[in-house]
């Protein structure tokens, strides 16, 4: 295929990179923190801090979403098929419930107040046990989804470059 192809813009692209450093962290920190037994203290700060990158991130994300909607994506041009192309579109929005799902369940699970990077404190959103644990499971599931889209994600825009269409220049 004809490698021509349009970039994101700057805000699009700082966003991307921002956001996927952020989601990555996170997912990886969180599922280090399941799948090990480490010390309840450190659990405790790595927990801690996650929540607090979590909440700067979100202002953020709406940003990314808001400048999603409203500028679109560049063409493609001849680097993916149609069909190629419509189910990239469709991922990116999965992406995007995704993450919105992940942060909102992990602040509506909150049992207790949290503070932010220890310079504020937000009370928790939800008093329930119930409803609280409900959003604590939903977490669990989505962050669980949100990391099998990023591994297709990455191993897509691998797949891309290897057989020759270079996707990976529209977001540097």
């Amino acid at each position: 295929m004809n490698s021509k192809f349009e970039k994101y813009d700057i805000t699009a692209r700082s966003l991307h990179w921002i956001s996927a450093l952020v989601i990555l962290w996170s997912t990886i920190s969180g599922f280090y923190l399941i799948l090990f037994s480490i010390e309840e203290s450190i659990k405790h700060q790595i927990s801690e801090l996650n929540v607090s990158i979590a909440v700067v991130f979100i202002p953020f994300f709406c940003w990314r979403v808001i400048h999603r909607v409203k500028h679109g994506i560049p063409s493609y041009g001849n680097l993916l098929s149609e069909r190629v192309a419509k189910i990239a579109v469709a991922m990116h929005i999965l992406l995007y419930t995704m993450v919105t799902i992940v942060l909102l369940s992990g602040i509506l699970m909150m049992e207790k107040d949290f503070t932010v990077f220890n310079l504020f404190s937000i009370p928790r959103l939800i008093d329930t046990a119930e409803t609280q644990k409900f959003f604590g499971i939903v977490h669990i599931y989505a962050t669980r989804i949100l990391a099998v889209c990023i591994i297709i994600h990455v191993l897509a825009v691998v797949k891309h470059e290897i057989s020759g269409t270079r996707i990976l220049r529209r977001m540097l």
